[in-house]
């Protein structure tokens, strides 16, 4: 699926470039998200993953500072599903921060365009 390759490409620039809008054209309405923290399991649907983007955006917006995005594999789940494992950190003021967000994130192509409808998520996972 070359086009995916594209277009996670396009994803993680918009991340990176805190680009609000595409982030809610792209998460899908049918959207399931699972964040672990702290041990602690909650889930979310697009509305709050929205508003989780736009607070992230909103409060780095004048810091000093920069995303990592690795995507360390990508796993085609069935013809139309695409599974990105994406490490994400920062730097804060030229200064890797300790910890990484792991998201293992499912796309399905839905008349030509591609949606994020999962996302699993394990926050604060150590750099090493």
């Amino acid at each position: 699926m070359e086009d995916f390759h594209t277009f996670l490409q396009q994803y993680l620039s918009s991340w990176k470039a805190a680009n609000l809008d595409f982030m809610k054209i792209v998460i899908d309405e049918s959207f399931k998200g699972i964040e672990i923290r702290d041990g602690i399991a909650s889930t979310h649907g697009k509305e709050a993953s929205v508003t989780g983007w736009s607070q992230a955006f909103t409060y780095f917006k004048d810091k000093d500072m920069e995303w990592i995005l690795s995507p360390t594999t990508i796993l085609p789940l069935n013809e139309n599903e695409m599974m990105a494992i994406i490490r994400a950190t920062m730097t804060l003021e030229g200064k890797l921060i300790d910890t990484s967000n792991l998201f293992f994130q499912t796309f399905s192509s839905k008349s030509g365009e591609w949606k994020l409808i999962r996302t699993y998520e394990e926050t604060g996972v150590l750099n090493s």
